[in-house]
């Protein structure tokens, strides 16, 4: 097994109710990044007013970094300009370092109001590295059993999934915009 390492992406698009508390809305979103985050940040800024009539977007974009003579990998960041409030964390999963491999993730949620509704995102960023050799087989072949036996393509869409299920959960009437799996 050689050296690798890949970047995955999921999306989570909702729409809630403008009549629920602002509060509310953000402090649920919190509570549900919490359920895969750790070391979560939130910032909220002024409500606007008056409400724009469509939603703002956050900007997803793959940055390439430099590694010095090991040359150069991208790696996908949000940026959530002009939202109404802003989340982010890391996963709490387990680093496998001792294994010649690691896995992380950060989750960021942008909430943007506007004349209908609050326009939720979720997007969560996952990167997987090997360096490979038995270690790194090793620890791919034990998560590739555990995301089946979970029913998923990969590890970070058991994460994200547990993500999306628990907002769904918190918000039973919210309307589902787009769902998009690492």
């Amino acid at each position: 097994m050689k050296p690798r390492m890949e970047s995955f992406m999921g999306k989570a698009v909702y729409d809630i109710e403008i009549s629920t508390p602002a509060d509310e809305v953000v402090d649920k979103v919190y509570r549900i990044l919490n359920v895969r985050s750790n070391s979560l940040t939130k910032n909220v800024a002024f409500m606007p007013n008056p409400l724009p009539e469509v939603p703002g977007m956050p900007q997803v974009a793959v940055k390439s970094m430099g590694m010095g003579m090991a040359g150069t990998f991208a790696f996908p960041q949000c940026s959530c300009d002009n939202a109404y409030a802003i989340m982010n964390g890391y996963d709490k999963g387990v680093s496998s370092i001792q294994f010649g491999s690691s896995d992380r993730a950060t989750y960021t949620a942008c909430i943007y109001p506007y004349q209908d509704n609050y326009r939720v995102y979720i997007i969560g960023l996952y990167q997987t590295t090997s360096q490979g050799g038995i270690g790194g087989l090793v620890y791919e072949g034990v998560k590739k059993g555990v995301t089946t036996g979970l029913g998923k393509d990969n590890m970070f869409a058991s994460w994200f999934a547990q993500v999306v299920d628990e907002f769904e959960k918190t918000f039973p009437d919210a309307s589902r915009i787009e769902v998009a799996m690492p």
